[in-house]
């Protein structure tokens, strides 16, 4: 019995031997197979990766022709892709450009990768071939660019950042395509002005806003009085885009500024004189002060002429506030300027024989801030993002009356999902609504930066 069982012992671990001598080389098979097929796996995913970054480089840069934009996806499709990547060879293969009848410009990358197989090259299999394709559709978009031009910029606490503001401006504007893209330029300060509106048809001119942003005047008017008509120029913008003809899909307001708003328009009707004025009448960032008026709303800083002015005394000539905002339409009922029950900033009635200066004060201010958010609200209902980008330390100090931070308002006008992260604002992220980017510039170096994540937002936007 002992001796059958080392007999049957021996026989099956013969029967082993054998079985892993006729299995091994199976083993080994769907070792390498495993060991190459992942490796393949690894490098077809960092190809893909390669192509799509080189797509989108290359639809942000074709807005300077397709050689820049080839170049574009050339260099990121290196940098996404590097040499020697699990011992594959890769290449960039081809870059073709397409055009439609409405204005859409379709990019088609390809490339490939070889990659030498570690195991299954026993076996006559020596490399891997692997393919990866990416397509990126630039649309058209209208941007309408809203700048800051007040006195600030100049002589504000981080020093004159105006030259700044100017290279920047330019910078992000050429951008976009001459071609396709239609951009429009809005300056404000204590009104607001169109130096660039919009043209009727597709396209526009940079040599024309670099010139316009050039003429950037940040100092021609008294440097005491830094008026921050915010509301007239994001209303500009508005109207550009709603008065547009054959508008592009994608709709866009960004707006600069390095203070919060303290200044707003309406028409008013004066008290002694039975006449009416329409002009920038304005606060400031204080907590208290007396107001000052009225300056023309269609200008960066001009003082209304005649008797429409009245200096430190406009509030012994305003009769009241009216209901709404009517700066260019007297019936107009679109934007509240008396709105009791705001749940930030209620704006009552003013009467000159029951309130003071400062009275008259508070309610400018809280227009102002009102009115500003309220058009970027109606933006958004309009399918218009809004990006905001705001400069320097005053932004995230508390100025006004009501003792509010100019970066809340910013975040609130480009609907930004940040203000979830922020217990104060959490409740006014409008979830079901457009949701745009604000982003802060401790200082001038910063601007760039910020310019270049928001083109970054609205070039993925357009694809």
């Amino acid at each position: 019995m002992k001796r059958l069982r080392q007999l049957t012992f021996k026989r099956i671990k013969g029967l082993v031997g054998i079985v892993t001598v006729i299995a091994f080389p199976v083993l080994l098979t769907v070792v390498g197979l495993a060991v190459d097929t992942g490796r393949a796996y690894l490098v077809k995913a960092k190809l893909l990766s390669a192509v799509d970054a080189a797509s989108i480089a290359a639809a942000r840069a074709v807005a300077n022709g397709e050689d820049a934009a080839i170049e574009a996806a050339n260099r990121y499709f290196t940098v996404n892709m590097p040499t020697g990547y699990f011992d594959s060879t890769a290449e960039l293969k081809n870059v073709f450009f397409d055009y439609d009848a409405f204005g859409n410009i379709s990019i088609d990358i390809d490339a490939s990768a070889s990659m030498p197989n570690l195991f299954l090259q026993f076996y006559g299999d020596q490399s891997y071939n692997i393919d990866a394709e990416a397509q990126s559709i630039r649309r058209p978009v209208d941007l309408v660019l809203v700048v800051d031009n007040t006195t600030s910029l100049r002589l504000g606490s981080i020093g004159d950042v105006t030259q700044d503001v100017i290279d920047q401006s330019k910078a992000f504007v050429n951008n976009f395509h001459e071609g396709f893209d239609r951009i429009s330029l809005v300056k404000f300060a204590f009104g607001a002005e169109v130096p660039v509106a919009f043209n009727s048809s597709r396209g526009f001119s940079r040599s024309d806003i670099a010139g316009e942003i050039d003429d950037f005047d940040f100092g021609s008017y008294p440097s005491n009085l830094q008026y921050t008509n915010a509301s007239e120029g994001v209303y500009a913008a508005l109207d550009q885009i709603r008065n547009v003809d054959n508008p592009a899909n994608l709709k866009v307001i960004v707006f600069f500024t390095d203070g919060a708003p303290n200044t707003f328009t309406s028409d008013f009707e004066f008290r002694f004189t039975s006449s009416s004025y329409t002009g920038a009448l304005r606060s400031s960032d204080g907590a208290s002060g007396t107001p000052r008026g009225l300056w023309r709303h269609d200008r960066i800083a001009t003082q209304l002429s005649g008797n429409g002015y009245r200096g430190n005394d406009i509030d012994d000539y305003i009769e009241e506030l009216p209901d709404y905002y009517n700066t260019h339409d007297p019936d107009a009922t679109e934007f509240r300027v008396l709105n009791p029950d705001h749940p930030n900033r209620p704006v009552n009635q003013y009467s000159p024989s029951s309130h003071s200066a400062n009275d008259l004060y508070q309610r400018v201010n809280r227009v102002a801030r009102n009115l500003v958010e309220d058009m970027a609200e109606a933006a958004r209902d309009e399918d218009i993002y809004v990006f905001t980008l705001g400069l320097g330390s005053s932004l995230t100090s508390t100025s006004g009356p009501d003792s509010e931070y100019g970066e809340d308002l910013l975040l609130r006008m480009a609907n930004d999902p940040a203000m979830l992260d922020d217990s104060d604002l959490a409740g006014d992220f409008q979830a079901d609504k457009l949701q745009g980017v604000y982003c802060h510039a401790v200082d001038e170096s910063a601007l760039g930066p910020c310019f270049d994540e928001m083109l970054n937002v609205i070039i993925r936007l357009t694809l």
